[in-house]
């Protein structure tokens, strides 16, 4: 089945993302494609990857919630601003589980070929005691406070 550049990314979050169907993910991404979050915190390459990434976020949170604020997509490209919340009940983020409330708002950027990912990359800003920053062009977690 065909996807728009959308459609890739709404079906990512809402049935990947939020329901955890990662059997989507052979249909949705390359075999080669790269996450860079994964890849900046030592995930496996490919698929693997990005199936990890989101095995571990779905670990961290107790039930996650997802909020799609807005998908704008190009003919090779597509951008998802979208909020998440939470209980923090596993290792993200360099945090040790809290027990607590956790939200964030998240900036997703597909590169795809040939209507499949190609590449993952990311902002986010999760509201932990301190909010935490992190983007995945740039490999490093900013805590805000001092």
């Amino acid at each position: 089945m065909k996807r728009t550049p959308y459609d890739v990314m709404e079906t990512y979050l809402t049935e990947v993302g939020g329901k955890g169907r990662f059997e989507l993910i052979n249909e949705l991404a390359h075999p080669d494609m790269v996450d860079e979050a994964n890849q900046a915190f030592g995930g496996p390459p490919g698929r693997d990857g990005l199936i990890a990434h989101v095995k571990g976020f779905r670990r961290a949170l107790d039930a996650p919630q997802f909020s799609i604020d807005r998908i704008v997509a190009g003919p090779d490209d597509v951008m998802a601003w979208w909020s998440f919340t939470g209980t923090h009940v596993g290792p993200w983020l360099n945090r040790a589980p809290t027990g607590n409330p956790v939200s964030g708002t998240v900036f997703s950027f597909f590169e795809l070929r040939e209507g499949r990912i190609a590449r993952y990359r990311l902002w986010l800003c999760a509201m932990f005691d301190t909010p935490v920053v992190f983007d995945s062009s740039r490999p490093q977690l900013f805590d805000t406070q001092p």
